[in-house]
């Protein structure tokens, strides 16, 4: 339980530090995204993706993947660049 505690305390300064600095955590979700962007675009134009474990995929199964990992890194790269403009303003 105090183990469990001090993460939690930890997590809070984290997280203090992360709103005080809305910059990084801007760089840090866009750079995300992006790198999901590149892997949903390389899926979706070779038609084949790599699973977690390093299954491939193909035909369908990889442009679902590509797909989702497109909307995913556009997702991470708008909140990016959204907390970017936030901390210019």
């Amino acid at each position: 339980m105090n183990q469990r505690m001090f993460l939690l305390a930890r997590n809070e300064e984290i997280n203090r530090w992360l709103s005080e600095n809305p910059a990084i955590l801007g760089g840090i979700f866009l750079v995300i995204g992006l790198v999901l962007l590149g892997f949903g675009i390389s899926d979706l134009v070779t038609g084949k993706a790599r699973g977690k474990w390093g299954t491939e995929m193909t035909g369908g199964t990889a442009s679902l993947m590509g797909i989702i990992r497109l909307v995913a890194g556009i997702g991470c790269a708008g909140f990016g660049a959204f907390k970017l403009v936030q901390a210019l303003l």
